[in-house]
């Protein structure tokens, strides 16, 4: 079998073909489409064609995939170490990609399902107008310090109504400016909104979401984001794996007789992990009786607040995934086997 290296880019991407010796076979630059791709890997035979995790290496594995070839995205942390850092050029990253193929010394990363990249989408897309009216009304209530009004604490349902009563009263002359603003944040406040009300409605709609949220502290809103996150509980072998996969392990330093377990790696993915935490604090502090509330409670007391919400996020994260694989209900007081 010969391998293959793409290091991608939005318009132009290198490859670089290697037969089973190492020895280079073909070294181009083409747009990254699938016509530029055709014309890079035919001829060939069946390619190894290994592409670094990024936003366009599920879009390049498609294209490589429908060509016949098998695509493999790799974790782009672990092969930047082999990179070369002094001279790094994209036909130097794509030649020591397909080294990496060739030698077989990758870590592959799971290609989600085309359900579970709609609902990230979606996640994200309500995310990103979550952010939109935050910066907009943060935005609004600067611009009115900048005038020497201070607007005090409103609720988002009158706080369109008392902006505007102050600009009329102190600053009519900027009236115009901060209509528009205010018509950009309402806006992205309502779209988010509508988006929210839609992902509830998948995970009512989804048996699978409708158990994650039968555990305290946990809403629709995490439990879709999860699913979508992990996307199938079976490429998990232990619950350690999952804890890792999601950043919430402790990171480990270990030589000779030493060992030091620090702060987790926060690695993976960060949206999922603050989900996690922020489920962990409900439970916490407002959510019903159960053995794991108390057990985070009892660290709480020896370890603080910031440690025990961490801890029962990563007790959360193999939970829903122990449910999910085993597909039991939640059970607040579990028996002992």
């Amino acid at each position: 079998m010969n391998y293959c290296g793409i290091d991608l880019a939005s318009r132009e991407s290198a490859v670089v073909i290697l037969d089973g010796s190492g020895r280079e076979l073909r070294r181009v630059a083409v747009e990254t489409e699938q016509s530029g791709f055709r014309r890079a890997l035919q001829g060939l035979g069946r390619l190894r064609v290994i592409i670094e995790a990024s936003p366009l290496a599920e879009m390049a594995a498609n294209y490589v995939e429908a060509l016949g070839h098998e695509p493999v995205i790799i974790d782009a942390r672990a092969a930047k170490h082999l990179m070369n850092a002094k001279k790094k050029t994209d036909p130097r990253d794509a030649h020591t990609l397909a080294e990496i193929g060739r030698c077989g010394w990758y870590i592959e990363v799971h290609r989600k399902s085309p359900e579970a990249r709609e609902l990230r989408s979606l996640l994200k897309a309500r995310q990103a107008l979550k952010k939109t009216s935050t910066a907009q009304l943060n935005s609004i209530r600067g611009l009115l310090r900048a005038q020497g009004i201070r607007l005090g604490k409103v609720s988002e349902g009158q706080f369109a109504d008392a902006v505007m009563t102050l600009v009329n009263r102190e600053i009519p002359s900027l009236t115009d400016a901060f209509t528009a603003m205010l018509q950009v944040w309402a806006l992205a406040r309502a779209e988010a909104a509508r988006l929210e009300r839609l992902i509830r409605q998948r995970s009512r709609a989804d048996q699978v979401t409708r158990r994650f949220e039968q555990v305290y502290g946990v809403g629709p809103l995490t439990s879709v984001l999860y699913r979508a996150t992990v996307d199938d509980p079976y490429r998990f072998r232990h619950a350690k794996e999952v804890a890792d996969y999601l950043g919430l392990a402790p990171r480990v330093s270990q030589s000779g007789d030493t060992a030091y377990r620090g702060r987790i790696t926060k690695e993976g993915d960060h949206l999922l992990r603050w989900h996690l935490v922020e489920c962990a604090h409900v439970l916490l502090t407002k959510g019903r009786d159960c053995a794991l509330k108390r057990w985070g409670l009892q660290l709480e007391r020896r370890k603080g607040s910031a440690k025990a919400k961490v801890a029962v996020a990563r007790k959360l994260a193999v939970l829903l995934w122990r449910l999910w694989k085993e597909e039991k209900d939640f059970a607040p007081f579990p028996q002992a086997a």
